[in-house]
């Protein structure tokens, strides 16, 4: 189904302009089917970005995160692996529903594996804005390099250059 949703984004670039019919022949499955897993076409797309999130979460727990440049590389090198799916949300305006489930499932994992170099002596409260703006920056660079240069700058560049905006704004 997801493949399916994919494709038809590919050429209608847009979520709204595709019917429930329309996925389900392009899936080769009953409408009725459709509704049998899911409730909407939204649902699809959300399961498929949860799950990619998901999978994140554990990577980023069975890596060791000692500084926060790890955290950046992984990141990058995790989200660079879906580039064909994130572009084609990108084109059709609906990345943006990453960062909105982001900013759902990620804080619960900040304190264990996103940010264990500085939590000490953080309250919840500062755990919530330090993991929007990791997220959030983190997020826009990305987002960024789909638009303009991932056909031409290796991930490990894009890594580099995340990492020197960070270096150069806590050096002045």
């Amino acid at each position: 189904m997801e493949e399916a949703l994919f494709d038809l984004l590919a050429t209608k670039k847009s979520l709204h302009n595709i019917s429930i019919a329309e996925l389900s022949e392009h899936a080769q499955i009953a409408r009725r089917t459709f509704y049998r897993y899911y409730h909407s076409k939204e649902q699809v797309l959300t399961n498929y970005l949860d799950r990619l999130i998901q999978d994140y979460i554990i990577e980023l727990q069975t890596e060791r995160l000692i500084h926060f440049d790890d955290l950046g590389n992984l990141f990058f090198q995790y989200w660079s692996q879906y580039t064909e799916s994130l572009k084609t949300l990108q084109d059709a305006n609906l990345l943006v529903l990453v960062l909105q489930r982001y900013y759902d499932k990620l804080p619960a994992a900040y304190t264990s594996v996103m940010a264990p170099w500085h939590i000490t002596n953080s309250d919840q409260r500062q755990i919530t804005y330090d993991s929007r703006f990791i997220i959030g920056g983190l997020y826009s660079i990305f987002d960024e390099w789909l638009k303009t240069d991932h056909q031409t700058m290796p991930v490990n560049e894009l890594v580099t250059t995340a990492l020197n905006i960070i270096k150069r704004m806590k050096d002045n």
